[in-house]
This record gives structure tokens, sequence and C-alpha cells, in this order.
């Protein structure tokens, strides 16, 4: 009767530990990405597939670094672009798809099997790897590199293509 009554009384109510994890919600930490676009130009959307709102020039080769701050799948928001010729633009936002932009990492890193995971997937080399990002939860990101997938903290990639980050 002691165990049946706590039982009745989280069945009645609906405390459920479970219920607050499953819908636990996190807000992206902002990262940077550089852009690694084979085309002339890269299109800036309204939203994910949407309208174009700016066309960047990849023609002369520049860098140009992208601060994400959202995803949507397989789309970055974005709301600042740099340039190593200058270029800067703020206090808009506009998305951007995964499959033209590109990450590196200055320290060799070690890749989880999900966000604050225990199990090892994989390991990057550090200032020798670039990589694709799939995923993001909170201040987390996953990435691929030659076949290997894994979580790894945002705070340590590397969004600048000519310089070493810390």
């Amino acid at each position: 009767m002691k165990i049946l009554l706590p039982l009745l009384f989280i069945t009645l109510f609906n405390f459920s530990f479970a219920q607050e994890s499953a819908t636990d919600t996190c807000v992206v930490t902002p990262f940077q990405v550089y852009l690694q676009d084979q085309d002339p130009f890269s299109n800036i959307r309204n939203a994910p597939g949407g309208d174009i709102i700016l066309k960047i020039n990849n023609q002369h080769g520049y860098g140009y670094i992208l601060t994400i701050i959202d995803f949507k799948n397989g789309w970055f928001k974005i709301n600042h672009v740099s340039g190593i010729d200058s270029y800067d633009i703020t206090n808009f936002e506009g998305w951007i798809h995964s499959s033209i932009v590109a990450a590196a990492t200055t320290y060799d890193l070690v890749l989880m099997d999900k966000p604050n995971g225990t199990i090892t997937t994989g390991k990057l080399k550090g200032e020798h790897d670039t990589f694709n990002i799939t995923n993001v939860y909170c201040n987390w990101i996953q990435v691929n590199c030659n076949g290997v997938t894994g979580w790894v903290e945002s705070s340590k990639i590397c969004g600048n293509p000519v310089t070493t980050c810390p």
C-alpha cells in the first residue's frame, strides 16, 4: 500500500522526470564557419529554401566567415558575414545551406556519440582536417570528416579559413 499511493499520485498528476528531459529545449550557442562554395555566388535566403536576399561574390576567392545562430533541417541561420577583404554585414538574419560551409580545428578533437556523450566515435586532427556540420544542439555540433561522424562542442571549432583560431 505504501508503494501504491505514490505510484497512483504520479500517474494521476502526470509527474514524470522523463517528460522534463524530453521537452527540454535549448538555444544554439553562436559559432563561426567559413564559406566553402564552388559557385561564383553564394545565396543567403530569408528562410530555409526561401527567397534570396543576398548573394555573396566568391569569384575572387575571398574568405568569408559566417556567424551561426540557429539550425533547421540542413540550413544555418546567420546574423553576421565578414570577409578578409573588409566585407562586413551585421544586424540582419538570413539562412544558408549547410552544404556550402565548413569549419576546421586548431587542436585534435575527440568526437562523441551524442551531445555530452561518453562514447568516442572518432578523432579529428587539428590544423589538418576540414569538416562539414550535419546537426546542431545547443553548444554541440555534429561533424562529418572523411566518413567519421560525431559530436563536439562548438567552442572547439574554427570558422576562419585563413588564420589559426585559439
